[in-house]
């Protein structure tokens, strides 16, 4: 079959498959740089994350930012000529539909294209979209990760506390005791530095999220395909929870299953988009148990910025209409938007108060610019509210991108 005839999930599969065959796939070969990140969209900053994030994860770009055709132009960072785009799919709660008037004649612009809308469905539909990579745009300032106040290895030692995982160190055994409900791992000072160390502890910790979230435990057998399919969701896990936290993703041990796994995905090219929606669940759930931390992180800021600027006002502050100010709220494009914490070289602590995501926003990015604007212009704009609106989700349309001259990726 052409490879115009396959569905996403076949040919990100089929790649998968050769790539652990050749020994070069993101498990054999990961990308373990202090620079490297989950995958987030350029205009709305909202992570990419399942099936998705794994797809453009395969790409293995320096960066780690992606856009549709449209979302480049409207950055006016357009797409550089003959780019390859690469094809994501997910679910979306949302459809692009052609206008009809109601004699069920057709809405048209004033090019005589036909107007388009978006419409709620009832149960959510698999969508694909065309995204470029912040390398394939034009005038995009190189990615530079910004800097944590919180280490990778503190990090993860608040959510293993928070996790509340009993953890028995000693011997060479790395697991997940379902019966006693306990990590078991050498000491630390076993492992080459902290942060493998905490790799593996969260690795153990996922194996212990898939027990009590999916009711996917390892068995006795390694030999048996259901424990190749949950070591698959674990290892996605960890390999998320890595560019989450910036520890290092090591197959490690897990190496015996790399033969197993290139079956499995041969058998039934479906398993990897299933395993990797499985894994994100698994990587929210790990990631949830940071937010005790999180919450330490906001008050320590606050109080950094008020010792900054000891004697000004809210009110002052929301003269500026160049910045952002903390506690603001700002409605745009469907969504809500918090600001959490003014951090330091112009960057934002946010939080999409639809899903309640937080992520950092620098000045110089399209969504800075876009909030700033919404801001400035909108009465619908309300200080220190704590309810969000009902999600709107990111035009995912692209129809209109298919003949722009671009080639397709996978």
């Amino acid at each position: 079959m052409s490879n115009n005839f396959k569905s996403v999930n076949e040919r990100v599969s089929e790649k998968m498959t050769a790539d652990l065959k050749r020994g070069i796939s993101v498990f054999q070969k990961p990308d373990n740089s202090m620079n490297s990140a989950m995958p987030f969209n350029l205009e709305s900053g909202n992570h990419y994350s399942g099936a998705a994030a794994l797809t453009l994860l395969m790409q293995r770009r320096d960066d780690p930012r992606w856009a549709t055709f449209n979302q480049a132009n409207r950055n006016r960072t357009a797409v550089l000529p003959e780019m390859t785009g690469t094809f994501i799919s997910f679910p979306s709660s949302y459809a692009i539909r052609k206008m009809v008037d109601d004699k069920g004649e057709p809405v048209l612009r004033d090019n005589g294209s036909q107007r388009t809308e978006k419409v709620r469905l009832k149960e959510p539909e698999l969508v694909e979209a065309k995204v470029f990579n912040g390398e394939q745009l034009r005038k995009l300032p190189k990615w530079e990760k910004e800097s944590q106040l919180v280490s990778p290895a503190e990090r993860a030692e608040a959510i293993l506390d928070n996790s509340k995982v009993a953890i028995e160190h000693g011997g060479d055994d790395m697991l997940y005791d379902r019966q006693s409900d306990t990590i078991v791992i050498p000491e630390k000072e076993q492992f080459a530095n902290p942060e493998q160390y905490f790799a593996e502890a969260l690795h153990q910790l996922a194996h212990r999220t898939a027990a009590l979230e999916l009711n996917q435990s390892q068995e006795k057998s390694v030999d048996q395909p259901a424990n190749s399919k949950l070591e698959l969701r674990t290892n996605l896990a960890s390999l998320f929870l890595s560019k989450e936290l910036n520890l290092p993703y090591d197959l490690n041990y897990h190496v015996g299953y790399v033969n197993s796994w290139a079956q499995i995905l041969k058998d039934d090219p479906a398993e990897l988009f299933k395993a990797a929606d499985d894994a994100q669940k698994i990587s929210d759930r790990v990631m949830g148990f940071e937010q005790q931390i999180g919450q330490r992180q906001e008050v320590q800021q606050a109080q950094q910025n008020t010792a900054a600027v000891p004697n000004q006002s809210p009110a002052e502050a929301a003269l500026n209409p160049d910045k952002l100010n903390k506690g603001e709220i700002i409605p745009y494009d469907g969504k809500e938007f918090k600001v959490v914490a003014e951090l330091k070289n112009k960057v934002y602590q946010m939080q999409d108060l639809t899903d309640n995501r937080k992520f950092k926003m620098s000045s110089k990015d399209a969504l800075f610019t876009n909030l700033l604007e919404a801001r400035n212009y909108s009465q619908e704009n309300v200080l220190n509210r704590d309810t969000s609106s009902e999600a709107i989700e990111e035009d995912t349309s692209f129809e209109a991108e298919k003949n722009q001259g671009y080639s397709m990726g996978i």
